[in-house]
């Protein structure tokens, strides 16, 4: 990087933080593209912002989702279960301002992905799970008087409309066993997700933002379809077109000797729940992980 494009990159980072001593995501981004247009290469754009954030004393919104990310991802993955308790640790890890720092992460951008995180990954969440039971109970009580009203109204029909009741009690037994099944909202819903997710892709928007990337997108139609009974192959072929995105600048990475790097490629690819042997066997080549003897 020659000295003008130096300076001018330390300027565009102390422009956007010397007010608030905050570097949100957008214009993370933005600042990275304009360098590349500059043909700035990405490993010294990350060394001068980082530089220039311990300078100001500012923080990386992008920096503290991803330790967010990292959290909820080691409280949820083998329970599904988020309760207040880790909730609580995670949040005060990166809202709470950090030793040489000036600020924490936004408190309405933590809450934002921390919804958006246990909805995609579908992790429960205390919280939710009080509105849950209070809504459940509203539901209980209609329930209640629902089946009063059965029971009353099926005394006073003649005896001949009682089977017709019971054929229709079957009925519904019947359709609630089928239940897994897609109906029409589900696929159309899927082929929206899908639409996303390749404008994401376009965009270069692979991880992140986490609520608007084509991960969020992949992960709403898992929840909608988790056997990919409906263009699955569609799916699988985006999310395994963003693994091989990552493991191609994994190696990028690693040829210019920055495994820290390497390492944060493989880690996003991941994320996407695809090609996990792929991925392992790269960490193998790249020096990342043990062989197994």
């Amino acid at each position: 990087m020659n000295q003008s494009d130096l300076e001018w990159l330390k300027n565009r980072v102390a422009a956007a933080v010397d007010d608030d001593f905050y570097l949100d995501r957008g214009e993370e981004r933005r600042i990275k593209e304009e360098s590349a247009a500059r043909g700035i290469v990405s490993r010294e754009i990350e060394l001068v912002i980082r530089e220039q954030l311990d300078e100001y004393s500012a923080v990386s919104e992008r920096a503290l989702v991803e330790e967010l990310d990292r959290l909820l991802h080691q409280f949820t993955d083998n329970d599904k279960k988020l309760d207040q308790k880790e909730e609580r640790l995670a949040l005060s890890k990166v809202v709470n301002v950090a030793s040489g720092k000036r600020v924490g992460l936004d408190p309405r951008v933590a809450e934002e992905y921390v919804t958006s995180f246990c909805k995609a990954n579908g992790a429960s969440r205390s919280t939710d799970t009080k509105k849950w039971l209070g809504s459940q109970m509203g539901l209980a009580l209609v329930a209640v008087a629902v089946v009063g009203a059965v029971i009353f109204f099926a005394t006073r029909p003649p005896k001949d409309a009682t089977p017709v009741v019971l054929a229709q009690a079957k009925e519904g037994r019947t359709v609630d066993t089928k239940a897994i099944k897609l109906n029409e909202n589900d696929r159309s819903e899927i082929d929206d997700q899908l639409r996303r997710a390749s404008l994401y892709i376009e965009k270069a928007q692979y991880t992140d933002p986490p609520e608007s990337s084509a991960k969020a997108s992949l992960d709403q139609i898992r929840q909608i379809d988790p056997e990919g009974q409906y263009r699955g192959e569609e799916v699988k072929g985006l999310a395994s077109k963003i693994v091989d995105h990552y493991i191609k600048l994994a190696e990028k990475s690693a040829a210019s000797n920055d495994l820290g790097a390497a390492a944060k490629w493989l880690a996003r690819a991941k994320l996407l729940n695809r090609d996990r042997e792929v991925i392992l066997e790269k960490e193998r080549a790249l020096g990342l992980v043990k062989a197994e003897r």
